[in-house]
C-alpha cells in the first residue's frame, strides 16, 4: 500500500471565489488562477444566484488572452462550499453577501466593485468591465505570487523550472 504521506501524493489545494451572481468577477478570478497557479491549486466560482456569463465579461477575458467561454454559471452548493479549502467572497463595498462557509474552509474577503455600468453608457459599459477585469487580476496575481513563495515553486515555464 502507498505511503500517502508522501508529499507527491498530497493533493492540490481547492479554492473557490464566490460572488452574488457568478457573471463577471468571480469567473475572471477562476480563470486567472488556473492560468497563473493550475499546477498548485485548483480553482472554482459560484455565485449566492446563478445567471448566463455576462457576453462583456467574455469580451474582455478574450482581449487578456482567456477564453472563458466553457466556463458555465454555477450557484453556490452545499457540496462545492465543502469541496473548497478557502473561499473568496468577492462582494461589492457596499454590499454585505453572506455565505455560509464551512468550518473546514478559510474564508477570505475581496472587497471589489462590480462592474459599474450606466444604462446610457456610449461604450456598451466595456470599460467598466475592463477594469474591474483589471483590479481581479491583480489581486489573483498577489494571491498565485504568495502561493508561489509558499510552496517554494516558479512559474512553469520559468527560468530554472
Amino acid at each position: 500500500m502507498p505511503d500517502n504521506s508522501h508529499p507527491q501524493f498530497r493533493r492540490r489545494p481547492h479554492i473557490l471565489f464566490i460572488d452574488e451572481e457568478n457573471v463577471d468577477r468571480s469567473q475572471m478570478a477562476e480563470a486567472y488562477l488556473r492560468k497563473l497557479a493550475s499546477d498548485l491549486v485548483d480553482a472554482a466560482s459560484a455565485g449566492l444566484r446563478s445567471r448566463p456569463l455576462d457576453r462583456r465579461t467574455i469580451q474582455v477575458m478574450e482581449e487578456d488572452g482567456l477564453d472563458i467561454r466553457r466556463q458555465q454559471e454555477k450557484l453556490a452548493s452545499r457540496d462545492l462550499l465543502l469541496w473548497a479549502d478557502v473561499i473568496i467572497v468577492i462582494s461589492d463595498p457596499v454590499e454585505t453577501l453572506h455565505a455560509a462557509i464551512p468550518q473546514n474552509a478559510v474564508e477570505k474577503r475581496w472587497l471589489l466593485a462590480a462592474p459599474d455600468v450606466a444604462e446610457d453608457a456610449p461604450d456598451d459599459g466595456i470599460e467598466a468591465y475592463r477594469a474591474t477585469r483589471d483590479q481581479v487580476r491583480g489581486r489573483v496575481e498577489g494571491l498565485a505570487r504568495s502561493m508561489r513563495l509558499f510552496y517554494g515553486r516558479r512559474e512553469p515555464g520559468s527560468v530554472g523550472s
